[in-house]
């Protein structure tokens, strides 16, 4: 038997990690979803099972990517990008308008968040761009300004039109670490920064009411949290003045042990968006503390496990590619649970696994797929 041979095989605990997440994020989605599910539809079961579809297509993805030799996707890494950021363009003039942002591309009868593409396909591209042999240090210098930054801004851009600040920050959040584990020079940093800067500014001036939810939330944040009586919430539905107080109602009422699964008493149209961006509120009062505990657990599990793949992936690209996919969960799960928890304001981000949403869940699943794939040829024990 060849040396390291044991070494290159599927990785059954990673594997494990996101099929037992997954499991529980569809257990909580049902019991989370079919009060809004009965109202909506008359159909208790109607929101749980269009997730589960999805969960199963995400699924079917997941193994399809595991299998498929993740070297193949540098070569369209650039093509994929261009696609994506002209459909998220397309999507900020012309797409649907749900809370405040225009953020959902339809088709018939279809509906998604070209968002959600958004980040794989930056994260394609900076792993490819950065690992390349050819460009070398050119793409972690000045050239790098040009390569690197300016299509990442472009597709920064393409999302902050959307009214979706959310996206733009976990996505700005997951290329930055990129870079700097790729050792991009400290100075390219600062010039982009500038460059930012003097964008975001601009597009204040032409068009100032892309900034104007986030104002809002900030305000009710702020008003709810601190009882800021200079804030100014005028206008904002009684949903959005209830969400933190409902969501720290719900975490506190669950104790310990937890009510019991189906056994929110917020789901109740006391907290809006309880299947969504508030879901693990919902899994605290009903799981409790110590359900909670383990969820956060499998988390980091998963997020060690992964950045194991990464660390002894045996070339950059790979390595690259696995950390930005293991940043995407680690940004996203901190980012929720940072706002049900009153840590920061209501952005709009739902929890990998768990939250409803049918493109995000295939592409999450697809991602983890990539990463499976990363962690069979990576040298680091499976067992």
């Amino acid at each position: 038997m060849k040396a390291g041979f044991k070494n290159r095989r599927f990785d059954f605990i990673l594997l494990f990690l996101i099929l037992t997440l997954l499991g529980i994020g569809v257990m909580m989605m049902a019991s989370s979803s079919f009060v809004r599910a009965s109202y909506l539809k008359n159909d208790s079961a109607f929101l749980m099972l269009s997730q589960f579809r999805y969960a199963i297509l995400g699924v079917v993805v997941m193994i399809g990517a595991s299998f498929i030799d993740y070297k193949i996707y540098k070569r369209f890494a650039g093509l994929f990008l261009v696609v994506v950021v002209g459909l998220n363009v397309f999507t900020a003039f012309f797409g649907a308008t749900r809370n405040d942002a225009t953020r959902w591309f339809k088709l018939g009868p279809v509906s998604f968040q070209p968002s959600e593409f958004l980040k794989l396909a930056v994260i394609l591209y900076l792993a490819a761009t950065l690992s390349d042999e050819k460009l070398g240090e050119k793409s972690k210098g000045w050239f790098g300004f040009i390569s690197v930054v300016a299509p990442f801004g472009v597709a920064l851009l393409s999302v902050l039109l959307q009214k979706h600040a959310s996206a733009t920050i976990i996505i700005a959040l997951i290329g930055l670490t990129l870079m700097l584990i790729a050792g991009m020079k400290w100075y390219i940093y600062g010039i982009s920064a500038v460059a930012g800067g003097l964008a975001v500014g601009a597009l204040w001036l032409i068009k100032g009411d892309l900034f104007e939810h986030i104002g809002n939330r900030l305000n009710v944040y702020l008003a709810t949290v601190f009882g800021n009586t200079s804030a100014n919430p005028e206008g904002l539905s009684p949903e959005a003045m209830s969400q933190i107080k409902n969501s720290l109602w719900a975490i506190g009422s669950g104790g310990f042990a937890g009510a019991g699964i189906g056994k929110s008493v917020q789901k109740y149209s006391y907290l809006p968006e309880a299947y969504n961006d508030f879901i693990f509120a919902i899994t605290a009062e009903e799981l409790g503390f110590l359900g909670v505990t383990v969820i956060i657990l499998l988390y980091a599990l998963l997020i060690i496990r992964g950045f194991k793949a990464s660390y002894s992936c045996p070339d950059s690209f790979g390595s690259l590619l696995s950390a930005g996919i293991v940043m995407m969960i680690t940004v996203q799960m901190i980012f929720n649970l940072s706002v049900v928890s009153a840590l920061i304001p209501v952005t709009g981000v739902g929890l990998p696994f768990f939250s409803f949403g049918g493109s995000a869940i295939v592409i999450v699943l697809g991602s983890m797929g990539v990463l499976l794939n990363v962690a069979k040829q990576s040298e680091y024990a499976k067992f």
